[in-house]
């Protein structure tokens, strides 16, 4: 069955993922960013790299200069050198007045005068630059830490997105697998195979789906083994009734071949058989009628059971009439009954079937050749029904299945009473017990003619 607990929503699972996987990121950044910053500036605002770097930029001014024969106050040239060194700050000195300046936007502003105090600062190198008109100094600053704190953030940027993108993608892979694994099973049930169990993962919708499959998978296995137990119990049922069957119909043909050609002695004997007759064919009618008392299915459903009566009362003509039918193929008895004066209590269709299935079970595996041992006693407070017999040789191999004795097992218990079968050798013995209500005292054997 499946769990009743209640699931966590995929959806709000992700989003958490995502909200997580956002923090974690962005607490990553800032941490990546601190760190790279602090090395940026240890490393750009060292006097030593500062300088060096200031240098190559008058170096590559003065080749620019040089080439191009430029003047101190051509701005429009020294613009176009300076487009292409960005965050550089160039101020151009002759004389402590300032020529030239990389933040000024209109040159004319340093010649008409408007600009006359010198811009000489303590905190910058200055370097001479030869130019057309003479030389004159040059201050050279550059924010380096900027600019690769630009490029730094881009790539501390990109490894978060990516770190991001991955830990979704590992989590939502994980998912993936286990849709891929849920699929995997489903068709396995699809194929048949109903052992193996739905996997159980996490604590989602997906986990509610694979306990519903997994309900599923169990309830359809044990339909399935209803059905093959109902199938089982069909075919037991037609092999036990054709089994049933086969011997009240053999009686009857036999008496009904007897009355054909008229092997009576009287009319007494004739109303006998007839009597006789109508008992098997209602025997048959109570058979067809209680069909379904038949099937394993209903194997532990009681019986009503008749008020005690004597054994002998019971057994006598039963197994009259039984020895008749086997004396009529060619058995013969050694018989040694004692009834005793305690009473059984019985279902009389059950005892008319068990010793049917006793008769057929003789026919077929006893040896023709040697007589059939019957007997009965009563026995610490059991009456005691017992037939032995010699195996046949070889063994007849029609009855396989022994459905007969586990028929008579299966009744023998319903009316609390027990078999049991023996086989020493080529010996076979099959013995009813029967539970006795009433045995003041034992009796003795009764004459072999009184069966």
């Amino acid at each position: 069955m499946a769990q009743n607990k209640k699931h966590h929503s995929i959806t709000t699972q992700f989003f958490a993922l995502l909200v997580i996987l956002g923090l974690g990121c962005a607490a990553l950044f800032l941490v990546m960013h601190t760190v790279v910053e602090r090395r940026l500036e240890d490393h750009f605002l060292n006097p030593e790299v500062q300088d060096r770097a200031a240098q190559e930029r008058v170096n590559s001014l003065q080749d620019y200069v040089s080439q191009h024969q430029l003047a101190a106050s051509d701005w429009e040239e020294l613009a176009q050198w300076m487009a292409g060194q960005p965050l550089t700050l160039m101020e151009i000195y002759r004389e402590d007045t300032l020529m030239f300046s990389s933040y000024a936007s209109n040159s004319d502003a340093l010649w008409d005068g408007e600009v006359s105090t010198p811009y000489y600062y303590d905190w910058v190198s200055y370097y001479t630059v030869q130019f057309s008109d003479g030389p004159a100094e040059v201050l050279m600053y550059s924010n380096d830490t900027f600019q690769f704190s630009s490029y730094a953030v881009i790539l501390e940027v990109v490894v978060c997105a990516g770190i991001f993108l991955l830990g979704f993608l590992i989590v939502f892979q994980r998912a993936v697998r286990y849709i891929r694994q849920i699929n995997r099973e489903v068709q396995a049930m699809e194929n048949g195979d109903l052992d193996h169990p739905v996997t159980l993962r996490g604590n989602n919708d997906l986990t509610g789906l694979a306990e519903s499959l997994d309900a599923m998978r169990l309830a359809l296995r044990e339909h399935q083994a209803r059905e093959a137990k109902t199938y089982a119990a069909n075919q037991a049922l037609i092999t036990e009734m054709s089994h049933d069957l086969r011997t009240p119909l053999t009686t009857l043909l036999i008496y009904t071949e007897i009355l054909r050609y008229q092997k009576y002695q009287d009319e007494e004997q004739l109303h006998q058989y007839l009597r006789r007759i109508d008992e098997k064919a209602h025997q048959i009618k109570q058979l067809a009628e209680n069909i379904l008392d038949y099937s394993l299915a209903s194997k532990y459903r009681s019986v009503t059971l008749e008020a005690p009566v004597p054994a002998q009362e019971i057994f006598g003509p039963l197994l009259y009439e039984t020895t008749t039918y086997l004396e009529h193929h060619g058995r013969t008895f050694h018989t040694q009954l004692t009834y005793g004066t305690g009473r059984i209590s019985i279902h009389p269709p059950y005892i008319r079937r068990i010793l049917d299935n006793i008769s057929s079970n003789l026919l077929k595996y006893a040896a023709p050749d040697q007589p059939i041992q019957i007997r009965s006693e009563e026995r610490d407070g059991r009456f005691l029904l017992s037939f032995q017999n010699e195996i046949a040789q070889p063994e007849p191999q029609e009855e396989s299945t022994h459905v007969g004795l586990i028929s008579v097992q299966s009744m023998m218990e319903k009316m609390g009473g027990s078999c049991r079968t023996d086989q020493a050798g080529c010996t076979f013995s099959i013995t009813l017990c029967f539970p006795v209500s009433d045995s003041p005292s034992l009796s003795g054997s009764q004459p072999d003619s009184h069966i």
